[in-house]
């Protein structure tokens, strides 16, 4: 559900200006597996592989084709490549991933797509006191010191520190605190923590958890009854 409140604006705002606005949060995530079911009961003639297959394909040939530099078009909308950045000459070139020069991928929904999808849209106010949803903006590991590292080998055991945003999670609730993904997308809550706090978590990788590369996903509860999450964007290593 799309869920709406209301908050003061920070902003410094002229006398006459409207002092609070709406910001809004999605407390529902609809997967890939859920999308399976939800296409296969739409028709009875597929199976859960064949959507699964299609889901493969299509994923694979639209990202070969963006790489390619074409603008690949969906039944909603279309996904391509976008390069941005400066420089001091006309003459100078382009060097993706030197200074500022980037190339992102972009999606843009086609306007009769986004139209009916905001069109009588569901929503629910949820009250006054905008919170946002976590963020996890870096990774490193604590050393038995104190001092930190980047290195993101770990052994069972070993403190795993998070740094980022709205971090705070309630370690009695199992639905809340970190969780470490495997490559088979199978999930690992861990129990032990030496810190919670807003900007920083310091948790303790399981001594069972068999060696692998982890995701590290973070779980909160910002509202009284939704989950947010955040998965960063670095893997870790568990080694024995």
């Amino acid at each position: 559900m799309l869920q709406v409140y209301a908050y003061r604006n920070p902003l410094d705002l002229p006398a006459d200006a409207d002092k609070y606005c709406f910001r809004s949060l999605t407390d529902q995530t609809l997967d890939c597996d859920q999308l399976v079911k939800e296409i296969v009961g739409y028709n009875s003639t597929l199976t859960d592989a064949d959507v699964h297959a299609v889901l493969t394909v299509l994923d694979n040939r639209v990202k070969h084709f963006v790489k390619l530099g074409y603008r690949v078009e969906l039944p909603f909308g279309y996904v391509f490549n976008r390069a941005n950045g400066t420089s001091s000459k006309l003459r100078d070139g382009f060097f993706p991933g030197t200074a500022n020069h980037r190339i992102t991928a972009v999606f843009k929904f086609k306007d009769e797509a986004a139209e009916e999808m905001a069109r009588d849209a569901a929503f629910n106010m949820a009250g006054k006191g905008f919170v946002g949803r976590p963020v996890i903006d870096e990774l490193c590991s604590k050393k038995r010191n104190g001092s930190e590292s980047e290195q993101l080998t770990f052994v069972p055991g070993a403190m795993l520190l998070i740094k980022g945003q709205r971090t705070s999670a309630d370690a009695e609730d199992p639905k809340q605190g970190v969780f470490l993904i495997n490559a088979d997308k199978e999930e690992t809550r861990i129990d032990e923590y030496n810190h919670i706090g807003t900007n920083i978590v310091e948790a303790y990788v399981p001594s069972d958890l068999p060696p692998g590369k982890y995701e590290v996903k973070l779980v909160t509860k910002p509202g009284s009854k939704r989950y947010a999450k955040s998965i960063a964007e670095q893997t870790i290593e568990v080694k024995e």
